[in-house]
């Protein structure tokens, strides 16, 4: 989400924020090493015709597209065995923000990607630069409109919801917000910094919920963070899997999909990962897979569009525990799996998620960017 600064997505296990200069210069590299330019494309009209020419243009090129998020590697190796078409990602830890600046160098040239992964505060900035192409994907009529642009520019595919990653052999397993003000978790608590990072603000918001806050009204959530900073509950660390790993921190916040992805890092170190939606603070949101303007591969990226939406690739979301946009239609037709659904947070919590509008997101986003910095990093 974005204001005057830009908030940096942040990807699992590695802060984007702690990448952004090195992928940022190897973007600029990039864009000045006069890659050939892409060449004139035909795109297909029909889903039939977009595959057989995406076969012909033999890969996809993605950017800030990490394996372990989502479980995208699963989705990477399934799509290409059944398209014969190959996936390419360049940057997997890049930034929302780079992600949009990649396009801008590379545009016209054979390395720019073909889709995006974007936080959903960034598709408007998108649009307004004019890097997006219209694509409405064929099952748009199952993706509630909260997913999907009126005007054909996005789709978001998956959604998450904000969850609490605890060591439970270290400290009890919190339920709520609440719970974290009880003094076994005194120096034990990491959040990060919600002007870097969407599931960080995501935190923040959530916590605002809890406290008497909605999402016209993040301050709750900032003082919430601003007490247990004063009070020496807060601890700075480099990464969830890294905090929980090491002992720096026992409870952790993130996507309840991202906990999926570090699982057996952390069982093979020991750890006892407990993952819980608070009860008094839910809060979930989306990422948005647009395909890029003049892209190189145009129907190969929408070809993978279509995977993402796909029962295929809707089911490896959901077996990571990231809710596909198709969610409630395949229920409706019994094509999510019994295994996939169970990876899910549970119907009732999802129930409750009411996605913020751009323009909550950006007042949220200010908000933070005032009164973060004295109010918390300051305590």
């Amino acid at each position: 989400m974005r204001a005057s600064t830009p908030l940096r997505t942040t990807r699992l296990g590695r802060p984007r924020a702690v990448v952004a200069a090195a992928s940022l210069a190897a973007l600029t590299a990039l864009s000045g090493c006069g890659g050939q330019a892409a060449a004139e494309t035909t795109v297909g009209e029909t889903l039939e015709e977009i595959e057989a020419l995406a076969k012909e243009e033999g890969k996809v090129h993605l950017i800030a597209y990490p394996e372990n998020w989502a479980n995208y590697g699963e989705s990477f190796r399934q799509f290409t065995a059944k398209y014969d078409v190959d996936v390419e990602v360049s940057s997997p830890n890049a930034s929302s923000a780079e992600e949009l600046q990649a396009v801008r160098n590379l545009r016209g040239q054979s390395t720019q990607p073909d889709v995006l992964d974007i936080g959903y505060s960034f598709t408007t900035p998108a649009k307004q630069d004019d890097l997006l192409d219209h694509y409405v994907p064929s099952v748009a009529d199952e993706i509630p409109e909260d997913l999907i642009d009126p005007e054909g520019y996005w789709v978001g595919a998956y959604y998450g919801v904000l969850s609490i990653g605890v060591n439970g052999d270290e400290v009890d397993v919190p339920t709520s917000f609440a719970d974290l003000k009880d003094e076994q978790y005194k120096g034990k608590i990491t959040i990060g910094d919600p002007r870097e990072g969407a599931s960080v603000l995501a935190t923040v918001f959530a916590a605002a919920l809890a406290n008497g806050g909605s999402l016209d009204d993040i301050q709750p959530g900032i003082d919430f963070f601003a007490e247990l900073a004063e009070e020496g509950y807060l601890v700075d660390t480099t990464s969830n899997a890294a905090a929980l790993e090491t002992g720096e921190a026992a409870v952790t916040f993130d996507w309840n999909y991202n906990y999926t992805g570090i699982e057996d890092q952390l069982d093979a170190a020991g750890v006892n990962l407990e993952v819980v939606v608070p009860e008094d603070g839910v809060f979930g949101n989306y990422y948005a897979q647009p395909v890029t303007v003049d892209s190189p591969q145009p129907n190969a990226g929408r070809l993978w569009i279509e995977w993402l939406l796909s029962d295929e690739g809707a089911n490896i979301y959901a077996g990571a525990g990231a809710v596909p946009a198709r969610y409630q239609a395949m229920v409706d037709a019994g094509t999510l799996t019994p295994e996939a659904e169970a990876a899910l947070p549970p119907a009732d919590i999802l129930e409750q998620i009411e996605f913020p509008s751009l323009e909550q997101g950006e007042a949220a986003t200010e908000a933070v960017v005032s009164n973060w910095g004295p109010q918390v990093a300051g305590a």
